[in-house]
């Protein structure tokens, strides 16, 4: 009996022992797996910048992705008609324009003067010679007086009207007829504005060697970080730049944040073929140091800046011929990425890690419908 109770307690004990065992195992299998939870999630969550080909590649994961709102966009076939050159503006100052305009009209002020007097001074010289020639009531002295006053009259008529002649030629030959035009003949609209500071006289000067047979009625200014705005011709320029040897056109346009002297890059359409490529969207756009970008997804979580054009402006965006369709652009959270690309140091890898950053911008992909962009 004592063997029999004696077995049931050594049972009993090696039960408890593995009951013990067992829950100790599942126990620290269930640390062990809550600790690598966080571990692997502490993987993605920091954002990298590696260094692949020279290029950096900002490496974002998924769920980052999510969290800074990134969001992208695929591009898609565009076609663009007709090429297009960059030229140089620089914004004018009007007031010599004005001075023209004070000036003239002082000079005609004078011309009037002087005309009346001439005129005056006709009619009393042919008044005082008939009444000498008939009984002699006026001395041969005081017509001869009359005489010279009214000499001296046409004299100063003759100048007044050779001034203003010379004037005229000089507004001719500074700003062209139209302009001239409108400066002499006190003209309204668009003078005015440019007088009252709602619009700015841009001088257009192409590169050396191009050569337009016709100037578009419109042309595509861009003022920096501000979209592009419209420019009007207003006439051929007979001013030139002398930091470029070019053809220069006057071209009038909306003072939008714009100041006298300024240099602007100026997109000229031309007549040319069709172009194919994709319209990068407005809201891909990212200026830095004065220049525009994109982020290129390369990958899953990898991303690469690209250098884009604003030569070209279309509704929407900006036409790019560097970038195929199929590529997929940020839209939203690009300034996101940049602040990573700049601040975080920066680790080289060779072909391995981030080499999809130094992937060709025309890369294939996806296409979508052709879209036809006018640059008319």
């Amino acid at each position: 009996m004592k063997r029999n109770q004696w077995n049931l307690l050594a049972v009993g004990i090696v039960g408890a022992s593995l009951l013990a065992a067992g829950l100790t195992w599942f126990g620290m299998r269930g640390r062990l797996e809550a600790d690598e939870r966080p571990r692997a999630i502490s993987r993605e969550l920091p954002p990298t910048t590696i260094t692949a080909h020279g290029l950096k590649v900002v490496v974002l994961g998924k769920a980052p992705q999510a969290q800074a709102g990134i969001r992208t966009q695929t591009l898609v076939p565009a076609r663009y008609r007709g090429g297009y050159a960059r030229a140089y503006g620089l914004i004018l100052d009007p007031r010599p324009l004005l001075a023209l305009r004070a000036s003239d009209a002082t000079a005609l002020g004078e011309l009037g003067v002087a005309r009346a007097v001439a005129t005056t001074s006709q009619r009393e010289y042919e008044r005082l010679r008939l009444l000498n020639r008939d009984d002699q009531n006026v001395s041969q002295k005081t017509v001869q007086a009359a005489q010279g006053a009214y000499q001296s009259a046409q004299a100063r008529l003759a100048a007044a009207l050779a001034h203003v002649a010379n004037l005229r030629q000089t507004a001719i030959t500074q700003w062209g007829p139209v302009l001239a035009r409108w400066a002499l003949h006190h003209a309204t609209g668009p003078l005015t504005r440019l007088f009252n500071g709602q619009a700015v006289l841009v001088l257009v000067t192409l590169p050396p060697g191009l050569v337009v047979s016709s100037m578009p009625t419109v042309v595509q200014v861009d003022n920096g970080n501000m979209p592009a705005s419209a420019a009007t011709f207003v006439s051929a320029s007979p001013q030139s730049d002398p930091s470029i040897q070019g053809e220069t056109y006057f071209y009038l346009m909306p003072a939008r944040q714009v100041r006298i002297g300024m240099r602007l890059a100026v997109t000229i359409p031309l007549d040319k073929p069709t172009v194919q490529g994709a319209v990068i969207p407005t809201s891909a756009v990212l200026w830095y140091a004065d220049e525009a970008w994109v982020y290129l997804q390369t990958g899953a979580d990898r991303f690469v800046r690209y250098r884009v054009s604003t030569q070209a402006p279309v509704p929407g965006g900006w036409f790019e011929t560097n970038l195929g369709p199929g590529q997929r652009v940020v839209t939203q959270g690009a300034q996101l990425l940049l602040s990573q690309e700049l601040l975080a140091p920066s680790a080289s890898t060779g072909r391995g890690e981030g080499a999809e950053g130094h992937k060709d911008p025309k890369g294939s992909g996806s296409h979508g419908a052709d879209e036809d962009q006018d640059n008319d």
